[in-house]
C-alpha cells in the first residue's frame, strides 16, 4: 500500500543530557591526533621564538615550554602558550554528509552523525587551534570555522541548523579546492553508495589530506528482518511502500547488507584510509563511556 508522508523526524539533537555529558567529556577527553601537522610539530619542538604575537591557546602535553606565557598563567591559573604568526595551526576538519539517506533508522542515523560531529568538534575546540565544519549542500553554512572552547555553543547551534541536502560526494572537492585542506579530515557519512565516494576520497588523498571515515552503524546494518513488513521510503518525495518480508526477501536483503559492508571496506582500504564503524548509541544514552570508547578507538 502506497502513501505519502513527511520525511522522518530527527529527535532533539543536543538536549540537556547530551550537553552535560559533552562538557564532562571535553573536560577529561583524549588528545586528538591531527595528522601531518601534528607530526611535524612533534618533530620540531623548539619552535622559532620570533614572529608576530597573535594570541594564546591552552597548553597541551608536548608544547615547547619556552612558549608558555607565564604572565597569563599567573592571571588565570591555567597554562597558555603564545601563538606566533609563523606557527602551523593544528586544525581539524569535519566533513558532514547531509543526505536524506541518513534519515533511515530508529533513531535516524543523522542523529548519531550530528552528535559525533559535536564530540569531535568539541575536542578540537578545546585542544587544537581551529575547527572547520564542511557540509556540502548547506548553502551559506557550507563551510564554517570555529576556534576556542568558547565556541562550543555556537558549534552546536550551527550543527543543529544544518539542512537535509542531497548532493554528490564530489561536491566536497569543490569546497576544499576553494578553501584548501586544513588538518585531519573526519568524514561522517553512511557511505550508502561507495562508488560515488571513490573519486572524491582519492582526490583528497592526492591533496595530502589525512582522512578518517566515520560510519555510525545501527542494528539494521547488521541483520535483515526475518518476518513482518519493511517500509521503503523514497527520500525525495516521502512516498512509502510497506513490503511483506518472507524468507526469500530476508535472504536477499542480508546478502545486500554484507555486499555493501565489503564495498565500504574496500573503498577505504584502496586509499589507505581507516574506516571507523561506530555503533550509534540510543537517542537517550548520554553515558560518557559510550563516547570515550568510540573516540579513543577512532583517534589513536
Amino acid at each position: 500500500m502506497k502513501r505519502v508522508r513527511a520525511l522522518p523526524v530527527v529527535p532533539e539533537r543536543f538536549p540537556a543530557g547530551f550537553r552535560t555529558m559533552l562538557r564532562d567529556l571535553l573536560a577529561r577527553g583524549p588528545k586528538l591526533r591531527t595528522g601531518r601537522t601534528e607530526q611535524r610539530r612533534a618533530q620540531s619542538r623548539a619552535l622559532a621564538q620570533s614572529g608576530t604575537f597573535v594570541g594564546h591557546r591552552p597548553y597541551v602535553c608536548g608544547d615547547d615550554l619556552r612558549r608558555i606565557d607565564w604572565a597569563a598563567c599567573a592571571r588565570t591559573g591555567e597554562l597558555f602558550v603564545k601563538l606566533l604568526e609563523e606557527e602551523d595551526r593544528r586544525t581539524l576538519t569535519i566533513l558532514l554528509d547531509l543526505s536524506a539517506s541518513l534519515l533511515a533508522g530508529t533513531p535516524p542515523r543523522r542523529l548519531a552523525a550530528l552528535r559525533l560531529a559535536a564530540v569531535l568538534g568539541g575536542l578540537a575546540l578545546r585542544r587544537l587551534d581551529g575547527l572547520t565544519i564542511v557540509a556540502p549542500g548547506a548553502g551559506r553554512a557550507e563551510a564554517a570555522t570555529f576556534a576556542g572552547a568558547g565556541d562550543l555553543d555556537e558549534l552546536l547551534r550551527h550543527l543543529d541548523a544544518l539542512p537535509v541536502a542531497d548532493v554528490a560526494p564530489d561536491a566536497a572537492i569543490a569546497t576544499f579546492a576553494r578553501r584548501g585542506v586544513a588538518g585531519r579530515i573526519h568524514w561522517i557519512s553512511d557511505f550508502a553508495e561507495p562508488r560515488a565516494f571513490e573519486v572524491p576520497l582519492a582526490a583528497l588523498r592526492r591533496r595530502g589530506a589525512d582522512v578518517v571515515g566515520w560510519l555510525p552503524t545501527m542494528p539494521e546494518d547488521h541483520g535483515a528482518p526475518r518476518r513482518g513488513y519493511v517500509e521503503v521510503i523514497d527520500p525525495e518525495n516521502g512516498a512509502s511502500l510497506a513490503v511483506p518480508v518472507d524468507d526469500e526477501l530476508a535472504a536477499a536483503m542480508q546478502r545486500e547488507l554484507e555486499l555493501l559492508a565489503r564495498r565500504q571496506a574496500r573503498l577505504f582500504a584502496q586509499t589507505g584510509c581507516p574506516l571507523v564503524r561506530w555503533a550509534s548509541p540510543e537517542a537517550t544514552d548520554f553515558r560518557a563511556a559510550v563516547w570515550q570508547d568510540a573516540i579513543g578507538w577512532g583517534l589513536r
